[in-house]
Order: C-alpha cells, then structure tokens, then sequence
C-alpha cells in the first residue's frame, strides 16, 4: 500500500485502481462500523450504513467533491459518518412534532438546537480512528520486524501478559522484551505518521 494518506486518497479518485479501493475500504470501513455501532445502530443498519458512507467517501473523492485545503479526511469523514448515522436513526423511529418541518422556514426545530451529543461522538470518532491506525500498522509492521520481536510485542503490549510469561515463552531475558516493545512502538508511531501526512 502507499504510506501516505494523500497518495491513498489521491489512488481511490481512479474508480480503475481496484487495489487502492481495497487498501482504502481495509483501513476505513473497521473504524466507520465500530463508530456508527457505538452510536447505537444495531448491526444490520450499521453494516447498510457503513457502506453507504464508504461509497459517498469514494464518489466525494472521484468527484472532488471533498476539498483538502478545507480540512483534514479524518474530520469531513466524521461529519460524513455522523449524518449517516443519525439518518438512519430517524428513519428507524416516526417523527415527533418537534423533528417536523417548519413549513415557513423549511427547518427542523431540532436542526437549530445545539447538540448535546457532537462532543462524546467526536470522542468516540477519535478513539476508532486511533484502534483502525493501530490495527492497520499492526498488519504492515507484522512482516517488517523480526518475528521473535513481533510477538514478544503482541503478547506482552497488546495481550497484556506479564512480562515474565512472555520472556519464558519466547525464551528471552525481561529486559529483551522492554526492548522490543520500544522498536516496535516506534515502527507503529513512523507508519502512523507516514499514512496520516496530508
């Protein structure tokens, strides 16, 4: 896969480029489905809406429609995902009087308050961003690192078993496992930030 998320984005514009389509939808869609689930769609929904909001990300990209200069692809993503969810959300439940139409102005009443819920979905929104990065890191850096380093990483950092465990099982000294844990942070943080330049 490209390392930079614009070169990412700029590959998904050719609907042609089969594979930059999947490498897209690979890092994507995980985060998209975990954020709309953690909205409260129930699966079958938040499975429609995820790909609902993966093709409306795709055409905005083909079309130019999303604009860099105007902000960054993980914040117009949330706005996108967001509405998404929301619109599903509506159209599960009948309208209430206060969700109607104002004939005269054409606005729903409930479109002028302020929504109390945008702050812990932005939270939310950023939580699954960092899982789907790290997620994605994991997958490249799996084959870029010594294999004995790899694990050492994986059951100590991300499985959480004691340190001593993971030394007897993988036949290492403590000190060798902090080690690995440090280089294999680091190769994460350097992929992060190699796919998130814009």
């Amino acid at each position: 896969m490209d390392t930079t998320q614009r070169n990412l984005l700029w590959a998904v514009r050719d609907a042609g480029d089969r594979k930059a389509w999947v490498d897209f939808f690979g890092i994507y869609a995980p985060m998209v489905s975990g954020f709309v689930r953690r909205l409260g769609l129930p699966d079958a929904d938040a499975d429609d809406t995820t790909q609902e909001i993966m093709l409306i990300a795709q055409a905005a990209l083909e079309k130019g429609t999303y604009q860099p200069a105007k902000g960054r692809f993980r914040s117009w993503l949330f706005g996108v995902a967001r509405r998404q969810a929301m619109l599903t959300h509506r159209k599960r439940r009948r309208p209430s009087r206060a969700q109607m139409i104002d004939p005269e102005s054409g606005i729903s009443p409930l479109a002028q308050l302020e929504d109390p819920h945008a702050e812990a979905d932005r939270l939310i929104w950023q939580q699954e961003w960092r899982y789907a990065m790290l997620s994605e890191a994991l997958k490249h850096i799996e084959s870029e690192v010594p294999a004995k380093e790899y694990q050492a990483f994986l059951r100590y950092a991300v499985q959480r078993l004691p340190v001593e465990q993971v030394a007897g099982e993988l036949g290492l000294s403590t000190s060798s496992v902090y080690v690995y844990k440090s280089r294999v942070l680091e190769a994460i943080r350097r992929w992060t930030a190699e796919l998130e330049q814009e």
